[in-house]
């Protein structure tokens, strides 16, 4: 049981992380653009140190040949989760958090205006809520 636990835990690791703002009180979206960009140089990095270690672990774990299979199945996803960790420590060094937007702040973003999408998304880089924007 224990073998076939331990790869199931390891592909529900590959969750999708979902749209999100870098949050941080008393900052702007302009703010949180520049940090944003200052620490994407770190993503690829860290997207390769994800997949190396996934595949040294899928084999501890899963055998020779049954944990680079899975780990190769899914190497996209764990790339790719591994550059957004790599950008939000890089942000968390800088004051912010990953602030994952719910799915009615993303439609009322998409339905809205520029002025008005502007003026939301600094109001979530700012801490703000939907329910608390005026």
């Amino acid at each position: 049981m224990k073998k076939f636990l331990i790869p199931l835990l390891f592909l529900s690791a590959c969750a999708d992380l979902g749209p999100a703002v870098p949050s941080q009180a008393g900052m702007s979206l302009a703010d949180a653009r520049q940090a944003y960009y200052a620490c994407l140089p770190n993503a690829p990095r860290a997207g390769q140190n994800a997949v190396v270690g996934s595949y040294v672990s899928g084999v501890l774990f899963g055998g020779v040949l049954l944990g680079p299979i899975a780990v190769a199945a899914n190497e996209k996803q764990i790339r790719y989760n591994g550059e957004a960790s790599g950008v939000d420590r890089c942000l968390s060094k800088r004051g912010f958090k990953r602030r994952v937007l719910t799915k009615q702040e993303v439609a009322t973003i998409n339905a809205s205006s520029h002025t008005t999408r502007v003026r939301l998304l600094n109001h979530f880089v700012a801490g703000g809520t939907l329910a608390n924007f005026s």
